[in-house]
């Protein structure tokens, strides 16, 4: 049981999720599983609860045995069950597990999950026809996975634990040093200022994504979902609680964040809250459009949709040609924050969180490598620049 997002009840083996506040049931017998939905709807009263957890009947007993065999396909789909409806993991977080699950693991695995080890699981990803990258991530997913089996104690320990990564050459990451973000501005600065109203649009909204993505480190999927009512002014405070949906079969324009935990609110200053401003007088005064404080920062408002990633990717681009600076992808200028923050002196932990990491190891991990002379070489602090 995760008491990140779990809070214990009063009542014995019955927890209540934080966020949703459904209840679910802890049980031992016939066998350990945990209870959230009784014909397919959620626990929402304690009084349910405790009737299912005092008298659950013998058929539906034998029932939830036959659900949460220990085999490991099955065990699987209750496990994207949970990331998906309890912590509410973003879609592409979630059709990244399962398809590479469809495609290295659904159907191969013959034991039962409490039978296997560490020498099985080493044989089964080194015999797997794949590059050592992809490997790499197979052993991340499964190692996620058998954490879950054994918070739901379905195993004793993890048997990933252990098995060392395969040496891969890690790409170079790319990030902007101090030059390069201020001089991308100020070409966005000049088409601000240009009489062509087309120019203007994609300068504003370009200019408004990096101050917005370098400033907060977010990602840019959080950035794309973000409304102007979730900037606040008075307390400068901006929540970022969605990630846009990449789900093209949804009606839903927003997602959940990343994890749980990406849910979050963090401090800002007066130049974010300034360039947001700015950019909504824009699209209010100069464009004639509809603004409240539900409307998303990056909406295309004549299909009323969200604008697509190609057009902002494309747009942002366009700004790194013509600025002549290095060409990154939107999403590094999540990488400039976190190397900007380093180059700072600031600690791990510091800005870890505002990035909406679950722990500091992953901030370690994955900008650790950085080495003293690169840090020297990236901005002082981001309001500097902007």
């Amino acid at each position: 049981m995760d008491m990140k997002v779990y809070e214990k009840t009063r009542y014995q083996n019955i927890y209540r999720h934080k966020k949703n506040k459904n209840y679910v049931v802890m049980m031992s017998n016939p066998i350990k599983t945990s209870i959230s939905r009784i014909d397919n709807k959620k626990i929402l009263k304690i009084e349910e609860a405790l009737k299912i957890r005092d008298n659950i009947p013998i058929k539906q007993q034998k029932a939830i045995e036959a659900i949460h065999k220990d085999d490991f396909d099955s065990l699987w789909d209750k496990y994207i069950y949970d990331c998906k409806y309890i912590k509410k993991y973003g879609y592409n977080t979630i059709s990244r597990k399962q398809k590479d699950y469809n495609k290295y693991l659904k159907g191969k695995i013959k034991k039962y999950v409490s039978k296997t080890n560490k020498e099985f699981w080493t044989k089964f990803i080194d015999d797997l026809e794949t590059t050592l990258k992809q490997k790499n991530h197979i052993m991340k997913i499964l190692k996620a996975f058998f954490n879950w089996c054994k918070n739901e104690k379905y195993i004793l320990n993890n048997p990933m634990k252990g098995i060392e990564k395969y040496k891969v050459e890690n790409q170079e990451m790319k990030f902007w040093v101090p030059e390069e973000l201020t001089k991308f501005l100020k070409t966005l600065e000049m088409d601000i200022e240009s009489d062509n109203i087309s120019l203007r649009k994609k300068a504003y909204r370009i200019r408004t994504l990096t101050i917005v993505n370098f400033s907060t480190g977010d990602r840019v999927g959080e950035t794309r979902a973000l409304t102007f009512g979730m900037f606040d002014k008075e307390k400068l405070k901006l929540s970022i609680f969605h990630s846009i949906n990449y789900d093209r079969k949804s009606n839903d324009f927003l997602s959940s964040t990343k994890t749980y935990n990406s849910q979050r609110t963090i401090d800002i200053t007066d130049k974010v809250i300034n360039a947001v401003e700015d950019y909504r007088l824009f699209l209010k005064n100069e464009l004639g459009y509809e603004i409240n404080d539900n409307t998303l920062l990056f909406f295309n408002h004549d299909t009323k949709k969200p604008l697509c990633d190609t057009t902002l990717r494309k747009d942002f681009h366009y700004y790194c040609k013509k600025a002549d600076v290095t060409k990154i992808r939107m999403y590094d200028l999540r990488h400039t924050y976190a190397a900007t923050m380093m180059a700072e002196g600031k600690e791990a932990y510091m800005f870890g969180k505002r990035m909406g990491h679950q722990s500091i190891n992953t901030t370690i991990n994955k900008y650790g490598h950085l080495s003293e002379k690169i840090k020297k070489e990236v901005a002082q602090s981001t309001d500097k620049y902007i």
